[in-house]
């Protein structure tokens, strides 16, 4: 394994920006940044020995910065929305930072998406390091954080999140890095796509898509993915896709134990022949079809990229669990060690 380190910019604070590239022995490369902790590509070799990268991303550093999409970031101090921006802990109230009214979403105004992380190599490695004060965002108690990126030579990107804090507090982390197997990152190629889910349940949300706490059945709706089907063209659905612009639903993994790596989900594109295998520890699956791209500016290589032109595959807990006891806590407790693993296997 080969780690190669450039500084590719500066933060607005004189930070320096990290651009790492991993490279495997079959010439695989994943590409971070310590902005955000971000996976800014995947490129994986083509029989001609050129390279197809597979994840969406920015060309530059200072689009990293000026990021509106949650581009390949970490989220955190947790993902999702939890309601109204409060919960119950310990009999108090805790009331966390309200970034879209009148709800707290993805770790608030300056989430850990929105940070510049210490970053280190470790042989096969690459670690980024946060410290998360008491307080951050509304959050109780001090956190230490790392996002542990291995790369490896049979083409698995694992992606562990080890965290440990000296109170009780909320955690979730997350990434959702947006993938297109051809490379071609259009509305067209995504809709080719073929996804297979171990979900037979998914979380009801409101018109604001805040969950209810039900969890139903995905038998005879848009979202039944256990036996391996075509996306599709998301912008002809109604119903449950249609409702929200596209994909943009959480779903619950069948069988899930604690702690325990299962396989999630299976993507794959015809044209090209390649395959995604998805591995989480985590209880729910996010899929997102990418409904804000358009207009926000996000682009490669000169390409705008339009919504719906590519798919997330986001391993987390159920959003919202702080305020749903039927949910799987994501509470941690002083000293005790979190720990989530997510692996993206190519084939």
């Amino acid at each position: 394994m080969e780690i190669e380190q450039n500084i590719w910019g500066f933060s607005p604070e004189g930070e320096g920006g990290l651009l790492y590239t991993m490279r495997n022995a079959s010439g695989g490369e994943v590409l971070l940044t310590n902005a955000g902790a971000a996976l800014v590509g995947v490129r994986l070799p083509n029989v001609d020995g050129s390279l197809t990268n597979v994840v969406a991303g920015y060309d530059s550093f200072a689009e990293y910065i000026d990021d509106t999409v949650g581009m390949g970031k970490v989220t955190g101090r947790t993902s999702a929305t939890i309601t109204r921006g409060r919960f119950q802990l310990d009999g108090e109230t805790v009331r966390l930072s309200i970034n879209r009214p009148p709800h707290h979403i993805d770790g608030g105004r300056k989430g850990f998406g929105a940070r510049m992380w210490e970053a280190r190599t470790e042989v096969n490695r690459v670690v980024f390091a946060l410290e998360s004060e008491e307080g951050d965002e509304g959050y109780p108690a001090a956190l230490r954080v790392e996002t542990i990126y291995d790369w490896d030579d049979d083409n698995r990107l694992e992606i562990t999140f080890v965290a440990q804090s000296n109170g009780a507090t909320p955690i979730d982390l997350s990434i959702a890095p947006m993938f297109d197997l051809s490379g071609q990152f259009t509305p067209e190629s995504v809709a080719r796509h073929r996804l297979q889910v171990g979900a037979s349940r998914y979380i009801a949300v409101r018109g604001d898509n805040v969950p209810t706490g039900e969890l139903q059945s995905v038998e005879g709706t848009q979202l039944d993915f256990r036996t391996e089907r075509e996306v599709g063209d998301l912008d002809t659905f109604d119903g449950l896709i249609g409702e929200r612009g596209g994909l943009d639903h959480w779903l619950a993994v069948d069988d899930w134990q604690r702690s325990i790596l299962a396989h999630v989900a299976t993507l794959i594109d015809p044209q090209s022949d390649r395959k995604m295998n998805v591995y989480s520890s985590q209880p729910a699956l996010h899929l997102y079809s990418a409904n804000a791209m358009s207009g926000s500016g996000a682009a490669r290589e000169g390409r705008e990229y339009e919504d719906h032109s590519a798919l997330a595959l986001h391993c987390m807990a159920l959003p919202d669990a702080v305020n749903h006891a039927e949910f799987p806590s994501i509470i941690l407790q002083a000293g005790e060690l979190y720990v989530q693993k997510t692996v993206y296997e190519f084939l």
